[in-house]
């Protein structure tokens, strides 16, 4: 019976924990989740480090203006079939580290 009772308040223990935890939602992996389409122009390529300098259009749902910048491929095997200034259209979540292209390919 004693058993029965910690089991049952170790329950209420958790359930009651819940709520106040559901709030705590972590904003960077919440939009890690979100993925974002865009165009772009490639003006350099790292394969080594499996990084690719595009210059892309706007990302209103970041506030970004069109820009100029790296970012990281989740495959570098994508990079393979790319060359400086290809157009492609590419996709990219965020993480904690930063933008990362998870699908990138020439534009058609």
């Amino acid at each position: 019976m004693k058993r029965v009772t910690i089991a049952l308040t170790c329950a209420a223990l958790v359930a009651a924990a819940m709520p106040a935890h559901a709030g705590d939602a972590h904003p960077e992996k919440a939009q890690a989740q979100k993925s974002y389409a865009v165009k772009g122009e490639v003006i350099a390529l790292d394969k080594v480090a499996g990084r690719v300098k595009l210059r892309h259009q706007a990302v209103p749902e970041l506030g970004w203006p069109g820009m100029t910048m790296f970012f990281a491929v989740a495959d570098k095997s994508q990079l393979g079939r790319l060359k400086g200034g290809d157009r492609v259209d590419f996709r990219f979540v965020m993480t904690h580290d930063g933008p990362l292209i998870t699908r990138i390919e020439a534009a058609k």
